[in-house]
């Protein structure tokens, strides 16, 4: 049974969910200033359904933390066992397009620094009364995942340069590493904002930065050359591929909150106020993320209603519900920061629950489809 590192999409998928109904309330919930913890909610004065509503929440907050983590752990071991093959682990970096899945670990772990500093918070109140403490540990861990990304990235565009590709293979896998850069950020500049440390605060500001850029630079020239290669190809791509095509989504998301969070940064640091630039960032990356969504589902519709329900498990289907996180997320930061229209928030609501759901029915697919290989490789080796 042979590991690919795309197995970290289940991780991530996980910890996206987790991160929904911890967003939802951090703007929607009265609270002490900064992040919310359970503590910040009265059970006693809210009614019976409001109590079911955020029991609701909670409970997803819960599990997906829980089988974000259980997968981490797993996939990490495969991971390393992987690796001390040295010859698979090296064919695969040497194959241009197959080995842009190298950064799903990045993208799944660099998940887990938000899921810590966000659902985690949220029920273990020492962490979050200690959450300064944390700072140093998280900005060198952080650290490593931040080189180890720029080393990837040098790797795959070298490879890319230099050995023949097959241009008509090209999907929107091909964006894996803008999304690994976009998650990076969104955690370097997390820490920057958290921290009261000038020095971790500033250090993390930097080197969030210069990652941002040159992904956003990266993710620009890549999207440009998919869209007019997809315009070109007359069709949609195969099924395996097909809902790549909105991983889109998930990495507008992660670089506009991420411009957020620095901005939020600058105006704490240097008093230089970027309220107005942040606005325009994140209401664009909602419009934009809810008319590429729809335009997508339109798009999909007769895979959705005739495919979806019946066949097996790819990788790739972890992308609805990234798309589902993302436009979630932005659509509480405008909720909580802009305009606190009902629409946003009963939409938003929804996509929590609708998320959750297809998650559980991709990871039973993707249990199912382990199951069967397992089989296969033990008559093989039979």
């Amino acid at each position: 049974m042979k590991f690919t590192p795309l197995r970290f999409q289940g991780s991530l998928a996980a910890g996206g969910v987790a991160l929904m109904p911890f967003v939802f309330m951090q703007f929607s919930l009265p609270h002490e200033k900064g992040l919310i913890r359970l503590s910040d909610i009265n059970f006693a004065s809210i009614t019976t359904a409001n109590n079911f509503f955020l029991l609701s929440l909670i409970g997803v907050m819960l599990l997906f933390t829980i089988i974000h983590f259980i997968l981490t752990a797993f996939f990490l071991k495969d991971l390393t066992h992987w690796l001390s093959d040295k010859k698979d682990a090296k064919d695969f970096l040497n194959t241009p397009l197959v080995n842009i899945g190298i950064f799903s670990p990045i993208i799944s772990i660099s998940m887990s620094l938000n899921v810590l500093f966000g659902p985690i918070s949220f029920f273990w109140p020492a962490l979050a009364d200690n959450l300064q403490s944390m700072m140093l540990p998280a900005i060198l861990f952080w650290s490593i995942i931040w080189l180890v990304l720029i080393i990837l990235e040098i790797k795959t565009v070298n490879t890319l340069v230099t050995r023949p590709i097959e241009v008509e293979k090209l999907n929107f896998s091909f964006l894996l590493d803008s999304f690994a850069f976009g998650m990076v950020s969104l955690a370097g500049s997390g820490i920057a904002v958290l921290s009261k440390n000038i020095l971790i605060a500033s250090a993390a500001a930097m080197m969030t930065l210069v990652i941002f850029f040159i992904g956003f630079l990266f993710f620009i020239a890549k999207f440009i050359i998919l869209i007019q290669d997809q315009l070109k190809a007359s069709r949609l791509p195969e099924n395996s591929h097909l809902l790549l095509m909105l991983v889109v989504i998930p990495i507008v998301c992660l670089y506009g909150i991420s411009f957020y969070k620095i901005g939020t940064y600058i105006k704490n640091a240097f008093l230089y106020n970027l309220e107005i630039s942040s606005y325009l960032v994140i209401v664009f990356a909602l419009v934009f993320s809810v008319i590429y969504f729809i335009f997508s589902l339109y798009l999909l519709k007769n895979y959705f209603l005739r495919e979806f329900i019946k066949e097996g498990f790819y990788p790739s289907q972890w992308g609805i519900v990234c798309a589902l996180v993302g436009v979630e997320v932005l659509g509480m930061y405008t909720y909580g920061n802009y305009y606190s229209m009902p629409l946003i928030y009963i939409g938003s609501y929804a996509s929590i629950f609708i998320a959750s759901l297809l998650y559980l029915l991709i990871l039973i697919r993707y249990l199912r489809s382990e199951r069967v290989k397992k089989r296969i490789d033990k008559l093989q080796g039979g």
